[in-house]
This record gives structure tokens, C-alpha cells and sequence, in this order.
């Protein structure tokens, strides 16, 4: 095997921007929060859908840095854009991040060799970087003894072992970065893979080496590890990976030179790497007597059962959704009188007039009936992150892929799908890690029919105010949190058959195999847990003082815009006639007076603008039981689902100083139709329900797809064919409900 040219050296990290990186379930978030805690900021990647997620660390030196978390990867040979954008941050490549003065590899101490895949390919670029061994716990648990000492020597850098979701390390590594003084990051002193090639590769990596280094696009240390990179990752046909065009021609010039392809450099790459990290495993870590998770193994035997997997899964949503209306009522009566409040302050100080009503009836109002049901989005996102850390979800994975191989596809769209009952839109992002452009295309298609936590707040709205708190089946299980259930497996069912007839139509395509790691239970960090609540908390509640703010108050000025002539002078005559009326006593009076002034409130919003626009959709929507109030919502629904609670309770002119959530429940109860029937049924209640679920609602979604797709073609598709299918899905239950007697 030849040398090469360029061995590393000792180098000193100013420390200014420090990475983090590591294959996916090895803890690589968990070393992160644990780093920066709070202090993070989550964006996007430029022309990309990948997240970025930065944050910032105060070393006891006072100095404060940057710690970017790197998407998960298992190797930096681009198969997918998270490995391409690990690759170009880490080289300084990406637009808008400077080069990282260092590299943290995270990786899982009991699935070693794997890990350190990544880690030996970092090292080919010669960049400073720290190893740490993360999950020691559970290596020792696995009879392995792994001596850091030994393994740093065997590798030449840094290594720091840790028990991340425990805390213990975070200490040694923080002392490592600098936190007293700073030190140096040494990279060096021990051979690296790349500089211990195989006769095979040996002459076309140096090869290409020498050119990027002669035409400027690698520096000398850095230049055989990414000849090396460019050689396996410059295959044709996969339109995710950017390289630069000059840089993939002469990688392909120097493989047609070798009579090699990209696929035999990698698989002699692969295999070779491997033989490296085996004579570094025999330095630094010992084998004892295996000895497996037994409470994996059993637990497994049960939840990845083909009869009781399924089983326990639909308690574990059960439990889920139901601890959504139990546990977050407290909670949720507490803000309601947090706002009340809030109303009653505002009435008190302000006098009369349009402003008022506005602050009242618009923003306290509007935005106070979407605030009340953060609690139970908490919940929600606590147990996603719960299931997440404890190792479930990847179970889940394997489950749901059973089901998805009946409609063609695997097992990794179910992430996509999952990510999207928190919001489609990350769960659209989520899909750039499919291969296949056409599976892809049909995951962002039905990602939108999975209830997102956007229209939580319109099912516990509706569930509340036509089923009653304490009705149970069979005088067990509440009914509200069985129709929750039912509605989030109805939005699962509509998206697989969705997808069935989308593989079978428009985007035919063979299933590729699914290839899922399913790590190994484990307690879950509770850092983790609570900031990523945190961050979704955080999102929720910006995007109801932005987005769901602008929206209410564009809809109560709607509804205060009159349009046409306006005639009161009928209630003022049947308010007289009231008053006149000497059979009724106080309380009759006072019931009639009341009723009479709904109707007129009524009456006065049907003439307005957002009157007119319900009005004119009513034809449309009346087959499904909805009159032109619930027209109204739909309408403002489109810039956010959560909207069209604050809408109903602006049409119904719930708001100020009242319990707004409970009042416009108790509104919707006393609702009439024309005939003097109820309005809000469960029937109709159901029809609402199952519309939500169906229909596009969100135009930050449109625009998402939009970005993903590059074109408007398929967002018009997806709001078309989900349109049509919330109505016809709508019309069957309401017309069918109607049919079999129901009102």
C-alpha cells in the first residue's frame, strides 16, 4: 500500500465554529442540546429543504462559539442531500457557513465499527475533529469493553466517552473544546485510511488529488480524501447530489483513465475501509462474551409481532390521544382565564368603539381560542419525543412497512408521514431522504392527509361541542378521545389508499427494499425531550402572534365591511313587542332579548364582506350540511387550519371578557338552521371532522410543495385532488348519515 504525499499535522482550532456530526440514532442531537441547551436556531439550508440547525456554547474562557448540528449520516460518499450538505460544511463548501474549525463525531461505543465509518472519512480530509464515543452504557451492557485511551491513540485524535442523555462526558469534551484555556486539536501521528490505499485506488485518487490541487479546489492535506469523496460520488442519474460540474468531469476523465465506474471504486473503498477499522477495533476495544439485550429481545418478540405489534400500537395512540384530552384540560382552563382576564383589562381601560371591539373580538379573542389549545400540542410532541428517544418509532417503522408494501411503498416514507402529523411541512422536507423522485412525489402528495397538530385545535373544538364531556362507550372509553383516534387513523387510511392510487396511476413505480436500524431501547434524555417542546412551542406560538393573527384580524375587519342595504328596524320592533309583552316574567324576557340579539348579530354578519364571501360559497358547501358561517371559516382556514376556530368564534361574535373557548362551544350548541333544528349535531359535527382531514388548509403547505417540486404543477394537483375528496368524503358522511336516519 503507498503513502501518501500529504500527512497530517498538529493544528491549532481557533474555535469559532465546531461541528457536529455522526450517523443517524448514535446521540448526535442528545451531545448537542447538551452543548448549547436552549440557545439554538433552526432554519434551512440554502436551495435546500435540509434542516440547519445552529446554536451557540460559552466556554469557561468566556468565549462564546457556534456548534452546528450536521444532518445524520452514515458516510460522506453522497448518496443523499443530507450527506452532501454533512460533506460541503464540513469543507467549507456551503454558502453562508465558514469552514468548521472543528469536527465532534458522535459515535454509538456499541455499534462501533459502523460508526467509525464516518468518523475515518473525516479524518481523509484532514480536518481537526474529536471522537466521541457515545453510549458506553450500553456497550458495557453488550459484554465490550472499549478502552478511549487506546482507541484515540489508534485513530490520532481526540476521544471523549460519553453517556449523552445522562450527562456524563459532557464535562471531559467541554474541557477538550477549550473551556480552560484552550488547547490544541491534534489530527495526527498514526497512518489514515487514505493514506493506506489499496493498490487499486492508490493511482487514481492520487491522481485526481494532484489535479484538484493544481487547479485550486482542494487544499494539500484535504486533497486525496476528497479525490477519494468525487470518485464514489460522482454517479450519473441522481439529480439530489450537486457536485460541481467541472469537478464531476474530471473525476469521470480520471475514471475512464483507471477503466473504473463509481460503483466498483466504492465497493472497493467499502471494503477496504472496513479492514482498516477492523485493526483499529483490535487496538482499542475488547470483545467480551456477547451478551444481547435480553429486554430488547423480549421486548421486541412482542411489539414487532405481527399480531400484537399492530395491538400495541393502536394502545399506545389510544393512550396518546386520550392523554391529550385528559391531561390537558387543567392547563387549558387556565389559559382561558388568563385571556378572559386579558379581556376584561382591555374593556375596562379602553372606551368604546371600533378599536375596541377589534382588540376584543379580533386579536384577544381570535388569537386567545388558538393559545388555549397549546397544551395539548405539548402533550402531543411530548410523547412523539418520548417514543422517539426510547426507540419505539423506529419499531413503528417496521411495522407501518408492512402495510406500505401493499401500496407500494417502503418503510421510509413513514418518517415523512410521522414528521407530518406534527405539520406537513417538515414532513415534506423529510422526503428528500427517498431515492426514488417518483416515491417521493407521492409521499409529498398524501403527506398533507395526515392530521397535523393544526387541526387539533378544530377537532377538540368540534368533538367538545357535539359530543358530551362525559359520554363514554360502553361507559369506559370517553367518546371524545375514541373520535380523535378515529380520525387520526381515518387520515392514515386516506393517505395510504391515496398513495396506492397514485402507484398504480400517474406515478408507477417498482418498491425499492427497506433497510432500517433498529436501535436499542433505551431511557430517554429528558434535555431532549423537553427542548424539543420547547422549540415547538415556541413555533406554535409565534405562528399564532404572526400568521393566525394577521388572518383573524383581516377576517374581523371582513366582517365589519357592510355590503348592501341593511334594514334592523325588525328587531327593534320585536325587542319592543318583548318589552311589551306583560305575560313573560324577567327571566322569559331576558332568554327572548338574547335570542333576539343573536339573530340580529347574525342578520348584520351576513351583510358584510366575509358575509358575502360565505354566502357566495354556501350553494357549494350546503350538500354537506354547512351553512355560510362555516363558509366563513373555511375561507380564513386557508392561511392556517387553526384559523377557522378563531373565525367561527369572530362570526359568532364570542370574544372579550367571556370564556371564549367554552362560550362558543356552548355558542355552536345553541346554533339553529332556518327550520329551527339544531345545527351542531354529531352528524354534522362528524362532516366537519372529516372535511378537515381531507382538504388542503394550509397555503404554507402549497407553497412547501411548491418548493420541493420546482414547478406549480403539482400543488395545483394536490389542493385539486384533495378538494374533491373532502367534498366527496364529506358529502357520503353527512348525506349517508342523513339516509340512515341520523340528524
Amino acid at each position: 500500500m503507498a503513502s501518501s504525499a500529504h500527512p497530517s499535522v498538529p493544528v491549532r482550532c481557533k474555535r469559532r465554529l465546531i461541528a457536529i456530526a455522526g450517523n443517524p440514532n448514535a446521540g448526535k442531537t442528545t451531545v448537542f442540546n447538551a452543548l448549547t441547551g436552549a440557545r439554538q436556531k433552526v432554519s434551512n439550508y440554502p436551495g435546500v429543504t435540509v434542516e440547519r440547525k445552529i446554536g451557540q456554547l460559552r466556554l469557561a474562557s468566556g468565549e462564546t462559539v457556534e456548534v452546528v448540528d450536521l444532518p445524520g449520516c452514515y458516510s460522506l460518499a453522497a448518496r443523499s442531500p443530507e450527506e452532501q450538505i454533512a460533506h460541503d460544511v464540513i469543507l467549507g463548501e456551503m454558502e453562508g457557513d465558514p469552514k468548521p474549525d472543528l469536527v465532534i463525531v458522535v459515535v454509538d461505543a456499541s455499534n462501533l465499527e459502523r460508526n467509525l465509518f464516518l468518523a475515518s472519512q473525516l479524518r481523509d480530509l484532514g480536518i481537526p475533529m474529536i471522537v466521541a464515543l457515545n453510549m458506553m452504557d450500553l456497550a458495557r451492557e453488550q459484554g465490550r469493553e472499549v478502552s478511549w485511551e487506546k482507541l484515540a491513540e489508534a485513530l490520532g485524535c481526540p476521544v471523549v466517552p460519553l453517556v449523552a442523555r445522562k450527562g456524563e462526558g459532557i464535562g471531559r469534551l467541554l474541557k477538550i473544546l477549550g473551556a480552560e484555556g484552550g488547547a490544541e486539536c491534534v489530527c495526527g501521528g498514526v497512518p489514515r485510511f487514505i493514506d493506506c490505499l489499496p493498490p487499486a485506488l492508490e493511482s487514481p485518487v492520487q491522481a485526481l488529488a494532484e489535479g484538484l490541487v493544481a487547479s485550486g479546489h482542494a487544499e494539500p492535506q484535504a486533497a486525496r480524501g476528497e479525490a477519494l469523496w468525487l470518485l464514489v460520488s460522482s454517479l450519473e442519474g441522481d439529480e439530489s447530489i450537486k457536485a460541481s460540474p467541472v469537478l464531476t468531469a474530471l473525476a469521470h476523465r480520471v475514471l475512464g483513465e483507471f477503466k473504473l465506474t463509481p460503483q466498483q471504486v466504492r465497493a472497493i473503498e467499502t471494503s477496504a475501509r472496513y479492514q482498516y477499522l477492523s485493526e483499529v477495533m483490535c487496538k482499542g476495544v475488547a470483545e467480551g462474551k456477547h451478551r444481547p439485550s435480553r429486554l430488547t429481545d423480549r421486548l421486541d418478540s412482542i411489539l414487532l409481532h405481527k399480531i400484537w405489534g399492530p395491538m400495541v400500537f393502536l394502545a399506545v395512540m389510544a393512550f396518546v390521544f386520550q392523554s391529550i384530552f385528559a391531561w390537558a384540560t387543567p392547563a387549558m382552563d387556565g389559559i382561558e382565564s388568563l385571556m378572559a382576564g386579558a379581556g376584561a383589562w382591555v374593556s375596562d381601560i379602553l372606551p368604546g368603539g371600533m378599536f375596541k371591539e377589534m382588540l376584543l373580538e379580533g386579536v384577544i379573542a381570535g388569537v386567545g381560542n388558538i393559545l388555549v389549545f397549546l397544551p395539548q400540542i405539548l402533550i402531543l410532541f411530548l410523547f412523539i419525543g418520548f417514543l422517539e428517544d426510547v426507540g419505539y418509532m423506529a419499531r413503528a417503522a417496521f411495522l407501518m412497512d408492512r402495510i406500505m408494501a401493499r401500496v407500494g411503498l417502503d418503510g421510509r416514507a413513514f418518517l415523512p408521514l410521522l414528521s407530518s402529523f406534527a405539520c406537513a411541512i417538515p414532513g415534506i422536507m423529510a422526503t428528500r431522504t427517498i431515492a426514488s423522485r417518483k416515491d417521493r412525489l407521492v409521499t409529498i402528495l398524501v403527506a398533507p392527509l395526515m392530521s397535523c397538530s393544526a387541526r387539533l385545535p378544530v377537532y377538540t373544538l368540534i368533538i367538545g361541542a357535539v359530543f358530551a364531556a362525559d359520554q363514554k362507550l360502553w361507559g369506559v372509553y370517553p367518546i371524545g378521545g375514541l373520535v380523535l383516534l378515529v380520525m387520526y387513523l381515518f387520515s392514515i387510511v386516506a393517505g395510504i389508499t391515496m398513495a396506492a392510487v397514485f402507484k398504480r396511476t400517474v406515478l408507477r413505480s417498482p418498491r425499492p427494499p427497506l433497510l432500517l436500524e433498529l436501535p436499542s431501547y433505551k431511557l430517554p434524555s429528558l434535555k431532549s425531550v423537553l427542548l424539543n417542546i420547547y422549540d415547538r412551542a415556541r413555533l406554535f406560538v409565534i405562528r399564532a402572534g404572526t400568521v393566525i393573527l394577521a388572518a383573524t384580524v383581516i377576517l374581523w375587519v371582513l366582517l365589519h365591511v357592510p355590503v348592501g342595504e341593511r334594514d334592523f328596524s325588525t328587531f327593534d320592533a320585536k325587542r319592543q313587542a318583548i318589552l311589551g309583552e306583560a305575560a313573560l316574567d324577567d327571566v322569559d324576557r331576558a332568554l327572548l332579548s338574547q335570542w333576539v340579539k343573536a339573530e340580529e348579530e347574525s342578520y348584520r354578519v351576513k351583510h358584510t364582506l366575509a358575509g358575502w364571501l360565505g354566502t357566495t360559497l354556501e350553494p357549494v358547501i350546503a350538500p354537506l350540511g354547512f351553512d355560510w358561517k362555516i363558509g366563513v371559516g373555511i375561507i380564513a382556514s386557508f392561511a392556517a387550519r387553526e384559523v377557522f376556530v378563531s373565525g367561527l368564534s369572530v362570526v359568532h361574535g364570542v370574544g372579550g371578557s367571556d370564556d371564549d373557548t367554552s362560550s362558543l362551544r356552548q355558542a355552536l350548541r345553541a346554533e339553529r338552521r332556518a327550520d329551527g333544528s339544531l345545527m351542531f349535531t354529531p352528524l354534522l359535527g362528524l362532516a366537519i371532522l372529516v372535511f378537515f382531514v381531507l382538504a388542503c388548509q394550509c397555503v404554507s403547505t402549497v407553497a412547501i410543495v411548491r418548493r420541493e417540486t420546482g414547478s406549480w404543477h403539482w400543488p395545483a394537483f394536490m389542493v385539486g385532488y384533495m378538494s374533491v375528496l373532502a367534498w366527496l368524503g364529506t358529502f357520503a358522511i353527512y348525506q349517508g348519515g342523513r339516509l340512515l336516519g341520523f340528524s
